[in-house]
């Protein structure tokens, strides 16, 4: 009999590759896949529907059509949930307050049976739970954050302060049960470990498969040193001015500097007139619309070198290995990257295909660009080397079958102890549908 596998999370699918690539993974291996997630962003909608057109799997998103009134009111308990939230901390009230949809969506995660649940976000974490101890099945979270590390760095108080607490809450009180874990970094998953006492999560990079890469290196040419990054959002605590600033201090060279995404509020403005005062010409600062998630290995091959500049700005940022690394390893692109505890062991691993700069310190990063702009036979070297680590390596061919490996084993565990496990669930059934 075919294996049901539901798929939970509170970010919808375009805006979320990590899920889309397990959920094909899933289907491809021969599963029954079901996605719920919710909405969040309303510019992601048409992505969504170019992303599932081509899809087998099934997906729900919630509040992606909702009437206004009911948005609006899914809107007004999700405040109202967070203003109440640090006095009562109900499981009701802590779900409601991680977003307006979150408590449909474990209501839908209920009604939907499956062998296997596996969860991202914290909102999704506790509703695979519930559905998961339903329906007698095996639960899984994936970390692709540390999500209770959201808060900035120095005991700032923000809105962000009580994520991280309602986070953890939720996942000190399921991360116990799941049958695995998996964490987007190495750095991540022995944060889980210190901070839960829970079994190592196991490492699954945010890679991409082959299949996403251009057929052929593309050769180093003459011409400006063109610089990317890209982000769904374009702002703050990203580490692009220092990039400006490292520019401004090699003026003989030619460098530009290209930027995928939507600019956050004002920051446009603010980045170019920094640009001025510098004395970068605006024509040096190039911006590109949003892509596909499936184009953006594609899209970045045609540029020179790819920037991975994570910010000590919270606990997370420290940790995480996001996805731009690696993207930048299949285009081809020699590697601008941050030392962090997150970056810091790919860094080391590819070697002369990167250079790695502390945070801020814009003369190292200016040095690093210099040399690529002045030696290309270097550029190319790194070029090529980042090339065959993303071929060899640190691609989804490979990842994949670490995930499928989890899943079996936890699957395969879960039918071994199948009259103590189905008891508990019996039992954990009850208490929820008693609550």
């Amino acid at each position: 009999m075919m294996k049901r596998v539901c798929m939970l999370s509170q970010a919808q699918p375009s805006t979320n590759p990590r899920l889309v690539k397990e959920a094909d993974t899933l289907e491809e291996s021969g599963f029954r896949v079901e996605v719920l997630c919710t909405s969040h962003v309303a510019w992601a909608a048409d992505a969504d529907r170019e992303l599932l057109a081509g899809r087998s799997w099934r997906c729900t998103i919630l509040g992606a059509d909702a009437h206004p009134a009911h948005t609006q009111w899914s809107r007004l308990i999700h405040r109202a949930a967070r203003t109440i939230e640090p006095a009562l901390h109900p499981a009701a009230v802590s779900q409601a307050a991680l977003g307006p949809h979150v408590r449909k969506l474990a209501q839908l995660a209920a009604e939907t049976p499956a062998d296997l649940y596996i969860a991202r976000h914290p909102g999704a974490l506790s509703a695979a739970g519930r559905a998961a101890a339903r329906h007698n099945a095996a639960l899984a979270y994936d970390a692709e954050d540390l999500e209770s590390g959201h808060a900035p760095l120095g005991g700032v108080k923000s809105r962000a302060a009580q994520t991280d607490c309602i986070a953890h809450r939720i996942e000190r009180e399921w991360l116990p049960r799941c049958d695995y874990v998996t964490a987007s970094s190495p750095a991540i998953a022995d944060a889980y470990v210190e901070q839960y006492a829970i079994r190592r999560p196991v490492p699954i990079l945010n890679v991409f498969p082959l299949r996403d890469r251009p057929p052929q290196f593309r050769p180093t040419t003459q011409g400006p040193l063109r610089l990317y990054w890209f982000s769904q959002t374009i702002g703050h605590d990203r580490g692009l001015q220092d990039v400006l600033r490292a520019m401004a201090l090699i003026p003989a060279a030619t460098i530009e500097l290209h930027l995928r995404g939507r600019w956050a509020a004002g920051f446009e403005h603010e980045l170019r007139r920094l640009a001025a005062e510098l004395r970068l010409p605006q024509e040096r600062l190039i911006h590109h619309c949003p892509a596909p998630p499936g184009e953006m290995v594609r899209l970045a091959s045609e540029f020179d070198v790819g920037l991975a500049l994570e910010q000590p700005v919270s606990r997370n940022r420290l940790l995480c290995l996001t996805n731009k690394m690696f993207t930048y390893m299949l285009a081809g692109n020699a590697i601008l990257a941050t030392s962090t505890p997150g970056q810091d062991p790919v860094l080391h691993s590819i070697g002369a295909a990167c250079v790695s700069t502390r945070h801020g310190d814009r003369e190292e990063m200016a040095a690093g660009l210099r040399r690529w702009h002045d030696d290309r036979a270097a550029l190319d070297l790194a070029r090529q080397l980042s090339w065959k680590w993303g071929e060899n390596r640190y691609n989804w061919d490979i990842e994949k079958q670490v995930f499928l490996d989890v899943v079996m084993s936890a699957l395969h565990s879960r039918r071994t102890a199948a009259g103590p496990a189905k008891l508990a669930g019996s039992e954990a059934g009850a208490a929820v549908g008693a609550g």
